[in-house]
């Protein structure tokens, strides 16, 4: 199988280093899709790791499994409610809070 990335730039001008970080990045989510979808051994099983870190709000865990931590933790940085120990998307209407009382 081969995957090969594409910049956002592509095309239009030539990619600036950002660009190509986000085009590696974009290309290794692809894989990871891929990989599950081919039923690699193990694929799933980090997907499964995450999904747990996500139920135990456990944000260390989610950013070692990110394929891209650097941006996890630039992200979660800007996120109030993931501080509170909360949603970072949900905030105090987050399900799976609300169905830990």
């Amino acid at each position: 199988d081969f995957l090969c990335y594409v910049t956002p730039a592509e095309h239009l001008r030539l990619p600036s280093l950002a660009d190509v970080r986000d085009g590696v990045i974009a290309a290794r989510i692809a894989a990871h899709i891929a990989d599950i979808a081919k039923g690699v051994k193990g694929a799933r099983e980090r997907d499964r790791k995450m999904s747990e870190c996500r139920k135990n709000f456990d944000w260390q865990g989610q950013v070692d499994l990110s394929i891209d931590p650097e941006r996890t933790v630039a992200l979660l940085g800007k996120s109030k409610s993931a501080q509170d120990e909360g949603c970072s998307m949900c905030g105090e209407f987050c399900a799976i809070k609300l169905g830990k009382r």
